[in-house]
Parts: C-alpha cells; structure tokens; sequence
C-alpha cells in the first residue's frame, strides 16, 4: 500500500485552523464561517455571477436574507468575499508589481 495523501485529513486540520469572520453592515452584527469551509458550489456561484446564491451557501439562508434586507450592494459583497478570503487565508494586501524591465536592444 502506497501513502497516498490524505485530502480529508489535511482538510479537516487547516478548517481547525482557520477562525470565522466576523463584521458589521449597516448596524447588524454577522459572522460568516472560515473560507476554508466554504462549500465549492458557493464559489462556483460566486465565479458565475451568482453572487446572492453563493452567499446564501456561505452564511445559511436566515443570515444572507437578513444581510440583503439590509441593503447590501453588490460593491460591499464583493468587498466582504475579499476581506473574508484575506483574513483568512493570511495573505496581506500587497501593492500590485510595477511594470517590467525593459531589455535593452540588441545590435544585430
């Protein structure tokens, strides 16, 4: 038997890792599970342009009604997926790469 990798287990550790993502929109408190438990279906909504199905999928019915109920606009959506999936993967908000070097001629 070879040791194949263990998705499952591997998975399972980083989930238990990871902390739910709590923030505020117009005076209501949510808390949104870690992106690492995010059913894929959610993000493949998400990627389609079905943001309010990819939502309801991430937080559970009751909270994204109450979210959408509230106002939410798809800028704030968008800005929320982003913050969520920095905070929980980890990765800083870096500066964008600055253009590349230009080579020099070459005389032929």
């Amino acid at each position: 038997m070879t040791d194949a990798f263990d998705l499952e287990a591997a998975a399972l550790a980083a989930e238990a890792e990871a902390a739910p993502f709590t923030f505020t929109y117009k005076g209501g408190e949510y808390t949104i599970p870690p992106q690492a438990t995010w059913p894929v279906e959610a993000l493949n909504d998400i990627a389609q342009g079905q943001f309010s199905d990819g939502l309801t999928k991430i937080m559970g019915q009751a909270d994204a009604d109450k979210l959408r109920a509230a106002g939410l606009t798809m800028k704030a959506m968008e800005i929320l997926i982003e913050q969520a999936g920095k905070t929980q993967v980890g990765t800083p908000d870096l500066p964008n790469s600055g253009p590349p070097a230009r080579r020099g001629s070459t005389r032929t």
